[in-house]
Order: structure tokens, then C-alpha cells, then sequence
């Protein structure tokens, strides 16, 4: 089969994809090829999947996505076209989990304050993870593993909120309490990380209401979506509550920089998507058994 690689690949994201050389021929947009002949596309997080794209590739029969959220394919479009979708869940979540607790670890100790050229110790006085409890919004594969590293620093009390699972799905696990209201998440939290799928439901999750009933030295830690979290009200919180802390691997300009109103503030830290960024993680998002 003739497969498109649809966005750029460094030399290292194509020693991945080396074990499809064997039955299939690998193209680039830069490569001389006939849309009409490619079998498969394989997409990363910018390319939109969409009825307009799907036109250039009539014979697709696969649309590959390296990673997990398809938030970006038009899945009911390649329904239509008996086009299969292909991704790799769960295959990051170890090293997403090792991101988060780092930066929780992080900002409990203020060791940001290092990198911004502040020397006085005293800066770095504020707290210990046990002493707090950590609030999980969507209890799926990463947050299944944050919870088995945060239990390893002592954290004794996780609050589970996800409209998927049923009180008894999550207070069969230590130390977890199942909450069914939305409300009493963002009153009591000491730490909040957000692992929710980017769907209509979810946009703005976190919003003007719910910034009104956050604690004013809340930890927010944002790894999946930005849009479930409206920029401007955090700005205004964040600016309003210097106690209160925000990391995120992603933002709304994405691929462009983030609104420097957020990322100059001296209690928010932001790297640029790099939650699955271990060998280990992208050999395993890039494994697609079924194109062998």
C-alpha cells in the first residue's frame, strides 16, 4: 500500500515509521505521487481530517493518527467513505503522567522562581504533596497512572469527577472519592489536572463561574485541550490570585506563542506540547499493527 506522511517529519519521527517499509512505500508532500493511488494517510495534531482534504485521496482506505484525541477527523465524513481510523490510546500516558507530577512537584516548591533569576531561598517556602489532595477530572489511562505515582509521594485523598463512570468504577480504587457534582470539584480542589476529550460538552469546563469558587492558591495543570478552559477569565484569576499556580502543555494560538499576558506572568509555566515527547512514547504512537 502507498501511505502519505500529511504533516513534516524529522529524521527521528521517521526511524518510527521504518517497520512499514517492508509492505507498504512511504511518501512526503514534497515526494512526486498520485493522490488517486495513496491507501493511507498518517497525521499528527495540525492536519484537519475534513470532507475538502478526504477529496484529494478517493481510494484512502485508512487515516492513521499518531496519538490519541481525533477531535481534528471528521469521523462521520470517513464513515461515509468506509474509511478506518486508526490511533494509538493510551501508548503516552506514561510519559504525560511523568510531565504532570513533575510540574505539580514543581510548583508545590516554587522551583520555577530558579529559572525567572530569583535567589532569595525564601521563595521557595510553600508545600509538601502529601499535604494536599489531588482532584482528577476524566479518570482514563493517564490520570490511572498519575494516581499510582502520586500514591507514592503519600497523597491519601483523590476526588474522581467523570460523567462516564459509575461511583462504584472509582471507589473500588484507594483512597478515591467519587464526586457527581461539577460544582464541588472547583470549591474544594488543592489541585486540579485536566485529561478531558475535546468535545462540545466540554468546551469551557472551566469557566467565569467556576473561577469564582476556586481556592486562591488552586494548582492547575492543563495537558489536554485549551479550549475547555476560557483564557481570559484564567488571566483575570492568575492575575487577581498570585498564590494560585498554572502549568499547561498547550494554549489556544497553538502552533503560535501564547498570549504574552499568560505566559509572562511569574505563577504560570508553559512548555510547547510536549507531554508524549520520550522515545519511548513516540516508537509507540507511531506502531500501527493493522498497516503492517
Amino acid at each position: 500500500m502507498k501511505i502519505l506522511l500529511l504533516e513534516s517529519y524529522p529524521e527521528i519521527k521517521k526511524e518510527y515509521l521504518k517497520y512499514l517499509e517492508k509492505n507498504n512505500e512511504i511518501f512526503e508532500l514534497k515526494n512526486n505521487f498520485k493522490p488517486s493511488e495513496i491507501d493511507i494517510i498518517i497525521i499528527r495534531s495540525k492536519i484537519k481530517v475534513d470532507k475538502k482534504l478526504l477529496d484529494n485521496y478517493p481510494n484512502l482506505k485508512y487515516v492513521a493518527r499518531v496519538g490519541v484525541w481525533l477531535d481534528k477527523v471528521d469521523l462521520q465524513e470517513c464513515e461515509k467513505r468506509w474509511i478506518q481510523i486508526l490511533n494509538t490510546p493510551g501508548v503516552n500516558a506514561d510519559s504525560v503522567a511523568d510531565l504532570v507530577l513533575w510540574w505539580i512537584l514543581n510548583l508545590l516548591r516554587n522551583l520555577n522562581y530558579w529559572f525567572r533569576g530569583l535567589e532569595n531561598r525564601f521563595d521557595y517556602l510553600w508545600e509538601e504533596l502529601n499535604s494536599k489532595s489531588i482532584w482528577i477530572i476524566w479518570f482514563g489511562n493517564i490520570w490511572k497512572k498519575i494516581y499510582k505515582r502520586a500514591k507514592a509521594f503519600w497523597v491519601s485523598k483523590f476526588y474522581i469527577f467523570d460523567p462516564f463512570l459509575k461511583k462504584e468504577d472509582v471507589e473500588k480504587n484507594e483512597f478515591c472519592e467519587f464526586l457527581e457534582k461539577k460544582e464541588d470539584l472547583f470549591k474544594k480542589s488543592d489541585i486540579i489536572t485536566f485529561h478531558i476529550p475535546l468535545l462540545e460538552s466540554t468546551k469551557n469546563f472551566l469557566w467565569k463561574e467556576e473561577f469564582k469558587l476556586l481556592k486562591e492558591n488552586i494548582i492547575l495543570v492543563n495537558t489536554s485541550r485549551w479550549w475547555i478552559i476560557d483564557e481570559n477569565e484564567l488571566i483575570d484569576f492568575l492575575q487577581k490570585n498570585k498564590q494560585a499556580r498554572f502549568f499547561a502543555d498547550v494554549w489556544e494560538e497553538q502552533p503560535n506563542q501564547p498570549k504574552e499576558t499568560l505566559s509572562k506572568l511569574q505563577n504560570v509555566l508553559l512548555t510547547p506540547h510536549i507531554g508524549a515527547m520520550t522515545k519511548q512514547a513516540e516508537e509507540k504512537m507511531h506502531f500501527f499493527e493493522k498497516l503492517i
